[in-house]
């Protein structure tokens, strides 16, 4: 064969294996179009239409950035108008009667409780009283530094901060005040409050305490501290990465307590005096201060209650509490807001002497030539500040004060019996005969004796004592004329220990309104006080800052709502007087009235800033629904340059396919050929 001959036949198997390879890739290139729909992958496939292929590309891309973005914000414009339709729900149900009501309701008082029934006996005229605060109220009898024996110091406090004192002696001072005695208080929140009390006994040293409360304002006040509660949560939102009011503060919880305020608590040692080792203890934070009273101390509350307060004050380094000391009550303030201290206190009183008088007893009975001789006993092993020692000689028939039934039974007897009388004296032991000497039953029997002497006119009895034993004997004996009178006089006596018990209260004073000029809010950079950052920074931009998102071409929508804001921070001033009101029941209809109309307004801000939001969200949908239809648009148009005629590619596969096979059936019969039989 020759060599022209072997080249030609070289070619054709070339040709062949040509002819394989066009077909596999007409065969390839239609099957990815009927897969992918698509013509081409390749953009020089569509010619002069190429440039809007890609412009139209462009637009779809961009379209759904927007549609993303807006996806993105959404959930969160949402989840805001799902927490501002609870807030407003709750400025509106607050408006109601039911919740927040328009008076503080009636007062509820305990009855008094009398440590010392002997001694003193306390009633609370309610029709007669004005009272401003729940508090308990202490009333305490001392004998007075300034009145006569028998006259005593009576101190009203309110635990409060409040105090009044007047001195009284039932048996000198009726009351001018109606049905008892006004004790009018001065300072603390309970200033202003009158209490007519009606003493029943007032004979000695004691105390009584009662309390004072509005269960209807104290339920009033229970619910607002839920909604405050419930609204710091509410604006605590979290969604997904973010909470939703904190502005730019993304990570960071923007609401701390709504109530937040500096603690003040005061500590009041009930009563006028003290006496040598009572022992007085605070503990604060934890910290105890304590003194125990010396022979040479002053006997006043204020001496205890400097004497602890400067312990406090002298602290290095300072506490983180302010104490002060007037009138004998402690004042303790924060220092800052949001840092509560614990405070407690107790008094251990001195032990005191039981002290006691025997039944009178008639050692000598009287005849025409005896006179009758009456003895009884003052007993214990000394006296207190306070105790009280009387007693009694009755000269005469008590059931017969005019002894008419006598004369009655006995018409010839002569008409000179003495009218029924009663011989009273009584001694207090007071503060400053006590540093006297007068420290024993004996020298109390002195100070009996001394004011029996001086009775005028002056009892037919003589009084004679020696070691706490005192003796009385008639000045007469017994009249022949009448035979059936077996005595001359008779006696009682008693003692009744008075109780100088200090007592003290610890109690943390109610909320106090804040001035109310015009609406209440700060500004950007500022933080209102319930904010986190409040107490470390004061100002903070970001809190202010709220998210934005394009939406389409030159349109942006600043979105969400901050904490800040001042609908909120009305809001929170409206319940936080609702609180002051629930809290000073006194001032109740005052600052109620002032929450009303601050809620007023946060109903009609809080309505503001959820149609912001409402406006938003519907704003993004109606966006995010032109942009899909627009996306549809270009998605249309870009399948009319790329879109394939299904039809007919699948024809076009099937010819395209028939051929590849043929192609393949020579190619096999060709490899069937040796190489030497295919050159030859």
């Amino acid at each position: 064969m020759s060599t022209i001959t072997q080249v030609g036949s070289y070619a054709k198997y070339l040709g062949l294996v040509r002819t394989l390879s066009t077909a596999q890739s007409n065969v390839d290139d239609l099957s990815r179009q009927m897969t992918t729909g698509t013509k081409s992958v390749d953009l020089k496939a569509y010619g002069p239409e190429t440039q809007k292929l890609l412009d139209l590309r462009a637009e779809l891309v961009k379209r759904q950035n927007y549609v993303q973005n807006i996806d993105s914000a959404l959930p969160r414009v949402k989840a805001t108008d799902v927490v501002l339709t609870s807030l407003e729900q709750m400025a509106s149900d607050w408006q109601s009667n039911n919740l927040m009501p328009f008076n503080p309701g009636p007062v509820s008082l305990t009855a008094p409780y009398n440590d010392n029934p002997d001694g003193m006996q306390v009633r609370v005229n309610t029709e007669t009283s004005t009272f401003t605060q729940n508090a308990r109220y202490t009333v305490t009898a001392t004998p007075s530094a300034t009145g006569g024996n028998g006259t005593f110091d009576v101190t009203v406090t309110d635990g409060l901060g409040g105090r009044s004192v007047r001195t009284l002696n039932l048996s000198r001072v009726p009351p001018t005040d109606g049905d008892g005695y006004n004790f009018t208080i001065a300072g603390g929140p309970g200033e202003g409050a009158v209490l007519n009390l009606s003493f029943d006994k007032l004979s000695a040293a004691g105390s009584s305490s009662f309390t004072v409360s509005w269960p209807q304002a104290d339920q009033t006040l229970e619910r607002v501290e839920g909604a405050m509660r419930d609204m710091q949560q509410l604006l605590n939102e979290r969604f997904g990465d973010r909470f939703l009011f904190s502005g730019s503060r993304f990570a960071d919880e923007p609401v701390t307590d709504l109530m937040a305020g500096k603690q003040h608590s005061k500590i009041t040692f009930n009563g006028q005096s003290i006496q040598s080792e009572d022992y007085f203890e605070i503990t604060l934070n934890g910290k105890t201060y304590d003194y125990q009273v010396q022979p040479g101390d002053p006997k006043t509350i204020s001496f205890i209650a400097g004497t602890l307060a400067n312990q406090m004050q002298a602290e290095d380094p300072p506490l983180p509490v302010m104490v002060t000391m007037q009138n004998g009550i402690i004042t303790f303030i924060a220092k800052n807001q949001g840092e509560p201290f614990t405070l407690d206190a107790r008094v251990v009183n001195a032990q005191t002497v039981e002290n006691w008088a025997s039944e009178a007893a008639t050692t000598t009975l009287p005849s025409t030539t005896v006179q009758q001789v009456d003895r009884f006993t003052l007993g214990g092993a000394g006296v207190d500040i306070g105790d009280t020692f009387e007693f009694t000689v009755a000269v005469g028939d008590k059931d017969d004060p005019f002894n008419q039934k006598y004369y009655n039974t006995h018409p010839d007897v002569p008409h000179d019996l003495p009218a029924y009388q009663e011989y009273t004296v009584r001694y207090t032991v007071t503060a400053e005969d006590y540093a006297a000497g007068i420290t024993s039953v004996t020298a109390v029997a002195g100070q009996l004796a001394t004011q029996f002497s001086a009775k005028n006119p002056a009892p037919p009895v003589t009084m004679a004592q020696a070691n706490g034993v005192i003796t009385l004997t008639s000045d007469n004996t017994l009249s022949a004329s009448h035979p059936d009178k077996t005595l001359l006089f008779s006696t009682s006596a008693k003692a009744v220990n008075g109780t100088l018990n200090n007592t003290v209260t610890v109690a943390t004073l109610p909320v106090e309104a804040t001035p109310l000029t015009d609406v209440p809010y700060v500004g950007n950079p500022s933080l209102p006080f319930y904010d986190a950052e409040y107490m470390d920074r004061g100002n903070n931009t970001k809190a202010w800052e709220k998210s934005r998102v394009t939406v389409e071409d030159g349109y942006s929508i600043e979105y969400g709502v901050v904490s800040t804001d001042p609908a909120f921070q009305t809001l929170v001033q409206a319940f936080r007087m609702a609180r002051v009101a629930a809290s000073n029941p006194g001032k109740y209809e005052e600052y109620i009235e002032k929450s009303r109309a601050l809620m007023s307004q946060a109903l009609d801000s809080v309505r503001s800033v959820h149609a912001k939001v409402a406006s938003d969200l519907s704003t993004l949908e109606q966006k995010k629904e032109a942009h899909q239809g627009q996306m549809n648009g270009v998605v249309d148009q870009i399948a009319s340059i790329e879109g394939i005629d299904q039809t007919e590619v699948a024809a076009r596969l099937s010819a395209k396919m028939n051929t590849l096979e043929a192609a393949y059936t020579v190619a096999g019969k060709a490899q069937q050929l040796s190489l030497l039989n295919y050159i030859a």
